[in-house]
């Protein structure tokens, strides 16, 4: 094994001479298919932690309002908690047995349009209260007053259980599979760009809290990241294979650049805080920039706390729930397989084949099945702002992700850990969102390699794609009642669609890219066969076989029966075309078999 940096390096000296002369992909450190010593991942998914900590910490103080629970900070806290343990678990079952990327799982923004819609029915509205009587009631959770926020919770958990069996029917059935024979690069080049995009308004709205915490947060992250990157922290060590005490080198900066930046940044609130630099009327905006500004989230949260399915009721389903949760569902689902070859790009993988995606997909939607069951107001979905991260840690470790499952499961078992985080100003989550977004966005331009970006047609098909991706969401967004069929449920589903950006974006590209006249060369799809190929041996770039994507736990010998080719979300490997000499060259030792097809077009 090569040491390096203090660790030993998923590299063998015994790999053919050829593979050894690779540049890896993107200047990885690990691809997706080599791990890290295990403290390694265990800090690394920490990181990944606390970089889906900023989106996920939004969702339960915005569905708090609608719910009724605003006032109450032991509700926000426990609804957080369960966020996190259930995030954790739907992570490490995507990570395992679903689509097998390094990509974590968490809370999403889509499922809040449809949530307010619910909730905006006579029947779910808040009752008025005035301020002392709103914060009395809010002391005893177990007073009836206290459950008035549990049966607007179990109305929307209702929802979302029985909107995800959707999903798991159009992952599971393959049909998500069978639409991406359709998908060429300039049809997902549009798709991951308005991904990171899109959401510049979460990140400008927590940076604007306070831009110089926001602005050091960045130029931290950068510096971190990106001038200092190569400078390792020498360490003293001891190992017996070198007689001894050594010193080290580590790079430090390189695998924790968002950690590092965050905790600098966070330090320096807590001294201007300290000092009385920022105000302290809570209705200024960069009172948010304070370290105290949420220690009441703290104070309230248990140290240990189970979270279970059904802890706030039995859920209840209405049908005008369930159709316009489905908005929220198909929204989610163009996003996901966006965030799919995001991911597979930036963590060294060959982009996903038909049934990877097709069980990544299915996999979701169990976890907006959990999500539901569990009650966290909230579905599941793949968080781009990791994906983001894969690319300044230069990572790609799919045990990595793993650990940072385990990571979030932990903290929503222990409540004070979870809530401790609460407290992280809102300017510095603003800070990193722009970096992160901006590599997602950056990624989605990556993917037009592939085209003749020469061509008008392509031109056009990509510019239009995104500003109409841009434009309309814009108008919805300032027109809420624009769709009005005389149908709500109809209603609904049309305006979250429409209020979406990867949705919108996605389907005029790819209705343009398979509309337009154009040859397949002019199109990408040439070199996107290419690129899907495994034949790693003559590229130039070192990426991960494409034997990443199958089950583990010896679950893959599935794939070489006969019936695995009628199943959507299996390979199918057949014995004929074996070839054992390439197995055992990706660590397969002769045991599976080389793809009948891993063409997607």
């Amino acid at each position: 094994m090569i040491i390096q940096y203090g660790f030993e390096l998923a590299q063998s000296d015994d790999k053919p001479e050829n593979e050894k002369t690779k540049t890896r992909a993107l200047g990885l450190s690990y691809l997706i298919n080599e791990n890290p010593p295990w403290y390694i991942c265990l800090l690394l998914g920490f990181q990944h932690y606390l970089t889906m900590l900023g989106g996920t910490l939004a969702i339960p103080f915005i569905i708090s309002g609608p719910m009724c629970f605003a006032n109450n900070t032991l509700a926000i806290s426990e609804v957080l908690s369960t966020i996190f343990f259930v995030s954790g678990l739907v992570t490490v079952l995507q990570a395992t047995f679903g689509v097998r990327l390094p990509i974590v799982q968490g809370g999403t923004f889509a499922f809040l349009t449809p949530t307010f819609a619910i909730l905006s029915l006579p029947q779910w509205k808040c009752p008025t209260l005035d301020e002392n009587a709103a914060t009395n009631s809010t002391d005893n959770a177990n007073d009836d007053s206290g459950d008035l926020w549990k049966t607007r919770m179990r109305e929307i958990q209702g929802a979302i259980m029985i909107s995800a069996l959707f999903q798991i029917l159009i992952g599971f059935t393959g049909l998500i599979g069978v639409l991406l024979r359709f998908i060429g690069p300039l049809a997902i080049a549009p798709t991951i760009t308005l991904v990171g995009v899109a959401l510049f308004n979460v990140a400008a709205d927590h940076a604007g809290n306070h831009w110089g915490i926001s602005m050091t947060t960045i130029v931290l992250i950068a510096l971190f990241s990106q001038y200092i990157n190569k400078f390792e922290i020498p360490f003293a060590g001891f190992s017996k294979h070198r007689g001894g005490c050594y010193v080290g080198r580590y790079p430090l900066f390189r695998l924790f650049p968002v950690i590092l930046a965050i905790a600098v940044a966070w330090a320096i609130c807590a001294i201007i805080t300290a000092a009385g630099g920022f105000p302290s009327d809570p209705k200024v905006p960069q009172y948010m920039a304070r370290t105290d500004s949420r220690t009441a989230v703290l104070s309230e949260a248990k140290w240990f706390r189970f979270p279970y399915p059904g802890q706030w009721g039995t859920p209840t389903v209405s049908a005008a729930g369930v159709f316009g949760m489905l908005a929220g569902v198909v929204a989610s689902i163009i996003e996901s397989v966006g965030d799919y070859y995001a991911c597979a790009r930036l963590s060294g993988a060959p982009p996903p084949p038909r049934h990877a995606i097709n069980r990544g997909i299915g996999m979701e939607g169990i976890g907006c099945l959990l999500t539901g069951a569990f009650g966290t107001g909230n579905g599941t979905t793949s968080y781009s702002e990791n994906i983001g991260a894969i690319g300044i840690t230069k990572v790609g470790s799919l045990r990595v992700i793993q650990f940072g499952g385990l990571v979030m499961i932990v903290a929503g078992l222990i409540g004070k850990f979870g809530a401790l985080f609460v407290s992280i100003p809102d300017p510095i989550v603003g800070g990193v969102f722009m970096v992160m977004f901006g590599m997602i966005a950056a990624v989605g331009i990556s993917n037009l390699q592939f085209a003749d970006m020469n061509s008008g047609r392509n031109l056009f098909i990509v510019g239009f794609s995104i500003v109409f991706g841009l434009g309309l969401p814009y108008y919805m967004n300032n027109h809420p009642n624009a769709i009005n069929t005389g149908v709500a449920e109809i209603d609904q589903i049309f305006t979250v669609l429409l209020s979406t950006s990867m949705a919108v974006g996605c389907i005029v590209a790819l209705f343009l890219d398979n509309t337009i006249p154009g040859t397949i060369e002019e199109r990408g799809l040439v070199a996107w066969r290419q690129h899907l190929g495994d034949d790693s041996d003559e590229q130039s770039v070192q990426t991960a076989s494409i034997h990443v994507y199958d089950l583990p736990f010896g679950l893959n010998r599935f794939s070489t029966w006969r019936v695995s080719k009628y199943i959507p979300f299996l390979p199918y490997y057949d014995p004929k075309d074996a070839s054992t000499k390439q197995d055992e060259e990706h660590g397969l030792n002769g045991a599976f078999y080389k793809p009948k097809d891993q063409s997607m077009l």
